[in-house]
C-alpha cells in the first residue's frame, strides 16, 4: 500500500467522477490529510456524453466537496463533438480531455499529483484485454502506484474490498448506466470474462495482476540490457547488429520513440528492422511519422526522413589535383598522405597511369570497373558486393573515363586494378573524400 508520509506538504487532487471508486477513494484521502499533511483537492471532468445523467453526476460531486470541505476543480467539454472534429474515437476525445485537464492543473501550480481510483480488477481487466489482442511482453507490463505527477493509491485492492469500504462507511455514489452495457468489449471482459474466470480459477484477477508487476520487471531489465545496443549522433539513433531479438526490438523501440513514433508502429515494424539487418547495406524501411531506418555499416541507423530536395547532380569535369566536389562528397588529391583519415578510405592510385583525359563525376548507367586484383564488373555489382548505401551510390565521386563507362576509381571506397600502385610507380597520388552537410 502506497506510504503517504513522503507527500508532506504537497497538494493532491482526487480525479472524481462520482463513482463508488473515485468517492472512496476521495473518502480514504480524506481521512489522511491531516495526519499525513497533505492538501487535498477534487477535480470532476463533464464530458457531454450521457446527456441528463452525466450533468447529475457532476451536481453530485460538486455537492460531495462542499459537505466534506474539499475544493473542486471542474472542467466541461463536448467530447462527441471533439471527436467528430478530430476524427477520434469517443473514448480516445473523452481521455485526451481529461487527462489535459490532469496535466493543466499540475503545470499551472494549482497541484503537486493527481490521484485516480484504478484497483486491482482494473488492471487484471487492462493485462486479459491486451493478451486476448496479442500485446507483446512490453505491452502487458501492470500500471505502477506511482508515475511521474500520477498517484494510484488503490492498485493493491480489489473491487470487492472497495465494495466493502463504501459500505462499511455509508458512502453514497452515482453508478454510471453505461457500465453494464455489453457493447463494448472492456464491458464484456468486466461484466461476462472475468467473474466466469475468477469463478473457474479463485485468485484469477489478482494472479493477473501479479504477473503484470513481474512482466514490468522483466521488461525494464530487458530495456536497460537493450541500452548497450544504442547509440546516438547527430539526431541519428543506430541500434548495432544483434541477433538476440528481445533486446534488439527493444533498442529499436526507443530509437523510435525518441524519434517521435509513439502510437502507429505494430510488431510488423520491429520484426521488419530486425529483419533488415539480413539486407545489403543502404537497405531502408519507412516507418511512422516520418521515421526511416536504413541498414549501415555498423548496424540500423534510424533518422528522421528530411524534406528537403535532393542535390543537383554535379557537372563532369576534369580530373585535377585540385579535387572534386559532388554536392555530397568533397574529394581531395595530394601527393602526401593525409594525416587526418576520417571515416572513409584514402586510397592510393599511380598518377601516370591515369589516362590524360580522365575526369571527376558521379555514376551512370552502363559504368563499369576493373576490379582491384582484376575481373570487370559493373558498378551496381560493385556497389552491392561494397555494402554501398543506396541513398549514397548517386553522389560518391567516382575517377573515370571520358565520354565513357570505365570507372578508375570510386572515392573513398575502391581503385580500378589499371591504376594500382606497383614497385615501378614514380606518382603516387591519394585520394581523401570527406562528407558535406547537405541532404540527399
Amino acid at each position: 500500500m502506497m506510504q503517504f508520509g513522503k507527500f508532506s506538504g504537497k497538494r493532491i487532487c482526487v480525479a472524481t467522477s462520482g463513482g463508488m471508486d473515485s468517492t472512496c477513494l476521495l473518502h480514504y484521502l480524506k481521512g489522511l490529510e491531516t495526519e499525513y499533511g497533505f492538501e487535498l483537492s477534487a477535480a470532476h471532468c463533464e464530458h457531454g456524453i450521457r446527456g441528463e445523467e452525466s450533468v447529475q453526476d457532476a451536481e453530485f460531486v460538486k455537492a460531495l466537496c462542499k459537505q466534506w470541505q474539499i475544493p473542486l476543480f471542474f472542467f466541461a467539454a463536448d467530447c462527441p463533438e471533439i471527436a467528430k472534429r478530430e476524427k477520434q474515437s469517443l473514448e480516445t476525445a473523452a481521455r485526451n480531455f481529461r487527462y489535459g485537464c490532469f496535466s493543466g492543473l499540475v503545470e499551472s501550480g494549482k497541484v503537486d499529483y493527481i490521484a485516480t481510483a484504478h484497483h486491482q480488477d482494473d488492471e487484471a481487466e487492462t493485462v486479459l484485454f491486451r493478451l486476448a489482442r496479442g500485446t507483446s511482453l512490453s505491452g502487458v507490463k501492470g500500471m505502477t502506484e506511482e508515475r511521474g505527477w500520477l498517484l494510484r493509491p488503490f492498485l493493491e485492492k480489489s473491487k470487492a474490498e472497495l465494495e466493502a469500504y463504501a459500505k462499511e462507511h455509508g458512502l453514497a455514489y452515482r453508478t454510471d448506466s453505461t457500465n453494464a452495457q455489453t457493447d463494448a468489449t472492456r464491458n464484456q471482459l468486466r461484466l461476462n470474462v472475468l467473474p466466469n474466470l475468477e469463478e473457474a480459477v479463485a485468485g484469477a484477477k489478482r494472479n493477473l495482476a501479479r504477473f503484470a508487476r513481474l512482466a514490468q520487471d522483466d521488461d525494464e531489465y530487458l530495456y536497460r540490457q537493450a541500452n548497450a545496443l544504442l547509440s546516438v549522433k547527430n539526431g541519428e539513433y543506430t541500434v548495432a547488429f544483434s541477433s538476440e531479438k528481445p533486446l534488439f526490438r527493444r533498442a529499436c523501440l526507443t530509437a523510435m520513440k525518441a524519434l517521435g513514433v509513439e502510437k502507429d508502429y505494430t510488431a510488423l515494424h520491429l520484426e521488419s528492422a530486425f529483419l533488415l539487418q539480413d539486407l545489403e547495406r543502404g537497405a531502408a524501411l519507412d516507418l511512422p511519422n516520418g521515421v526511416q531506418a536504413e541498414k549501415g555499416t555498423q548496424g540500423i541507423v534510424f533518422r528522421k526522413k528530411t524534406d528537403k530536395p535532393s542535390l543537383e547532380k554535379p557537372q563532369e569535369r576534369a580530373f585535377t589535383k585540385d579535387g572534386f566536389d559532388s554536392g555530397a562528397y568533397v574529394v581531395r588529391v595530394s601527393e602526401t598522405e593525409p594525416k587526418e583519415r576520417g571515416e572513409y578510405r584514402v586510397l592510393r592510385l599511380d598518377g601516370n597511369k591515369l589516362p590524360k583525359d580522365a575526369t571527376f563525376r558521379v555514376r551512370r548507367d552502363g559504368d563499369e570497373i576493373e576490379k582491384f586484383g582484376g575481373g570487370t564488373k559493373s558498378l551496381k555489382k560493385f556497389f552491392n558486393e561494397y555494402k554501398i548505401p543506396v541513398a549514397d551510390r548517386a553522389y560518391l565521386p567516382l575517377i573515370a573515363q571520358s565520354g565513357g563507362g570505365e570507372v578508375y576509381a570510386v572515392c573513398g571506397v575502391e581503385i580500378s586494378e589499371k591504376v594500382k600502385v606497383d614497385e615501378d610507380t614514380e606518382n603516387v597520388l591519394y585520394l581523401s573524400i570527406v562528407k558535406t552537410d547537405k541532404t540527399f
